[in-house]
C-alpha cells in the first residue's frame, strides 16, 4: 500500500467516512505516476511513481500539483484549505493545493478524484486560483530531492 493510500485509510478512519469511492481509477493512477520529473532540478527520481511509492508527495500537494498541470492543459491550480487534512503532519492548519480537472478535485496527497458539486460538502475550501503560467511553474526550492536529501541525513531507509 501506497503513503498515500496509508493515509486516505487513516483518515477514513478518524473522519468515518468513505473516501474509497474517490480513489483514483486505474487510467488517472498510470498517467500521473508516468508524469516525467523536471530533470534540472530532480537528480534522486524520474517519475511521479517514484515519488509515490516513497510518499514524498505527502507534504508537497503544491509541487505536485504542478506536475498535474503540466501534464494536462486544461488542470487549474488551486490553494485552500482541506479539512480532511487537518491535524496531519504536513497540513497542522488543513492548509493544502490541488488541481481540477475533467470537473473533479485532484486530490494528489489522498489520491481520490472529488467531483466539483462535492468539493464544499467534502471540506474543501479555495482561498485562491493560481494563474494557469505560473501554475506550470517549478520552483528550485520546492524539490523532492529535499526530501531524498532528509533521508539520507536521518539514515531513513529509503524504499
Amino acid at each position: 500500500m501506497l503513503p498515500s493510500e496509508q493515509l486516505r485509510k487513516e483518515i477514513e478512519e478518524k473522519y468515518n467516512i468513505n473516501l474509497e469511492q474517490y480513489a483514483w481509477s486505474d487510467e488517472l493512477k498510470k498517467e500521473i505516476f508516468s508524469i516525467e520529473l523536471d530533470d534540472t532540478i530532480e537528480t534522486q527520481a524520474s517519475t511521479l511513481k517514484e515519488i509515490y511509492e516513497h510518499g514524498f508527495n505527502i507534504g508537497h500537494c503544491g509541487l505536485t500539483s504542478r506536475y498535474v498541470c503540466r501534464k494536462f492543459d486544461e488542470a487549474n491550480l488551486y490553494y485552500g484549505k482541506a479539512n480532511l487534512l487537518i491535524n496531519t503532519k504536513a497540513a497542522p492548519n488543513g492548509e493544502h493545493a490541488w488541481t481540477t480537472l475533467n470537473n473533479n478535485l485532484i486530490d494528489t496527497t489522498l489520491m481520490i478524484a472529488i467531483p466539483k458539486d462535492k468539493i464544499q460538502e467534502m471540506g474543501y475550501y479555495t482561498e485562491k486560483q493560481i494563474a494557469p503560467i505560473s501554475a506550470r511553474m517549478l520552483s528550485e526550492y520546492d524539490t523532492y530531492d529535499t526530501e531524498f536529501e532528509k533521508a539520507k541525513q536521518t539514515n531513513t531507509k529509503i524504499k
